[in-house]
């Protein structure tokens, strides 16, 4: 039958992950979690689907098809794929966008951000999560339970990872036991990255955030006294943080660690659209530049301390990144040599010669925290770094690999 609306005739494929799959298969999901449905598509289809940009009709995408593989293709084929895609919501189409302004809406009417991700990336009853957050501390690995007592008030900035609490637990475990010892900050604010397409560099909230330990409230002064020194509206991307897992996860150990609630967060997303350090020198850029003075000039007066928290990952590496290599013991040594080249930079507090790395390298190592990181080292007041730890997640079945460390930055 054939499909009622006429803006699926030329139809649009929104801003989906595809990852490779078993049996030659290409797995397409919503990153903003609009829907939760997975599709899998053999590489005809998968083809097929690539051409769904709003610019191609369906007879369009036919010829197209029978000019690459020499087949007929049926328009009922592709309605049926078109179909499929729209009840999925990964198409941009007015099922689409009665979802999203619902989901808009409902997100607006709430003051505190959901924990979206308990249950799938952590536990989400209130007892199993504190014995699985201890077991990281307390594993062979781990650095053993932290003291929450009497710390040394050294720490300006922390890095720590933002990938799924399974693989990068221990490095988590590490990062925050080095915070608990050096903080004494009462204001946390936690750069995180939003990994899906935005409008702005930076995307406030003033939402505390929930945990299954409970709620971690946000500095409502300290983001206010935020935004009414900046030019641009920072919030206009704020639907961003409903699903973004980066500043959640360092939410959920500040949470187990500070169970009393008494501590605040600042929570930030930073653009990871590679056109906005790839493109030019960010000292030019205007948005950039009206955000960062911002921020200074609230951090310049407190009178209380403040620290940084940037959850990011290092370096994304293999076939589900579009790289056709293969992990082996030599590539990942590899891996790790030029993750030491950046980490060096990093930890010398060489904002600029860490983006002059990744610009001279087109970001081929797809290194997802690259905006956080370096916002970090333009506002950053510190003396002394150390390394806590370098780790490396392998994805046999995917042959991929991401790289996260965790990093500390003191003012002696």
């Amino acid at each position: 039958m054939e499909n009622e609306n006429k803006d699926l005739e030329y139809p649009k494929l929104r801003p989906v992950e595809a990852v490779p799959a078993q049996q030659n298969m290409i797995c397409l999901r919503d990153p903003q979690g609009f829907s939760d449905k997975l599709v899998f598509l053999p590489q005809e289809a998968f083809y097929i689907v690539t051409l769904f940009d709003g610019n191609h009709s369906i007879l369009d995408i036919q010829e197209a098809y029978t000019r690459r593989f020499g087949d007929l293709l049926f328009s009922d084929k592709v309605r049926e794929l078109i179909d499929k895609l729209d009840s999925c919501l990964l198409l941009e189409s007015d099922r689409f966008h009665e979802v999203r302004n619902r989901v808009i809406k409902e997100f607006n009417r709430e003051k505190v951000r959901p924990a979206t991700h308990a249950g799938a990336a952590y536990e989400e009853k209130e007892d199993k999560l504190r014995e699985q957050i201890k077991g990281l501390f307390e594993s062979p690995e781990g650095p053993g339970l932290p003291v929450v007592e009497n710390p040394s008030g050294r720490l300006r900035g922390l890095i720590a990872p933002h990938i799924d609490v399974k693989r990068g637990g221990v490095c988590f475990a590490h990062s925050y036991n080095e915070y608990v010892k050096e903080s004494s900050a009462k204001t946390v604010i936690i750069l995180g990255i939003a990994h899906i397409q935005t409008k702005r560099r930076f995307v406030l909230t003033q939402k505390d955030f929930a945990t299954p330990l409970g709620v971690m409230q946000a500095d409502h002064d300290f983001i206010d006294g935020l935004s009414g020194r900046v030019k641009t509206n920072f919030f206009e991307d704020e639907l961003v943080h409903r699903n973004e897992h980066s500043i959640e996860f360092q939410v959920l150990f500040l949470r187990y660690l500070y169970d009393k609630n008494d501590i605040k967060i600042v929570p930030i997303l930073c653009s990871a659209r590679e056109q906005d350090y790839l493109g030019g020198p960010l000292e030019e850029d205007g948005e950039f530049q009206d955000f960062i003075g911002g921020l200074r000039e609230v951090i310049s007066e407190r009178t209380d301390e403040v620290c940084f928290i940037a959850g990011v990952d290092l370096s994304h590496l293999g076939q589900r990144f579009g790289q056709n290599i293969t992990i082996d013991d030599t590539f990942l040594a590899w891996a790790k040599e030029k993750d030491t080249e950046m980490i060096k930079l990093i930890l010398e507090r060489d904002a600029e010669g860490f983006m002059g790395l990744i610009q001279g390298e087109k970001d081929s190592r797809n290194v997802c925290g690259v905006p956080a990181i370096y916002t970090m080292l333009k506002v950053l007041d510190a003396k002394s770094s150390k390394l806590i730890r370098y780790d490396q997640a392998v994805e046999d079945q995917t042959q991929s690999v991401v790289t996260f460390m965790g990093a500390g930055f003191y003012d002696g």
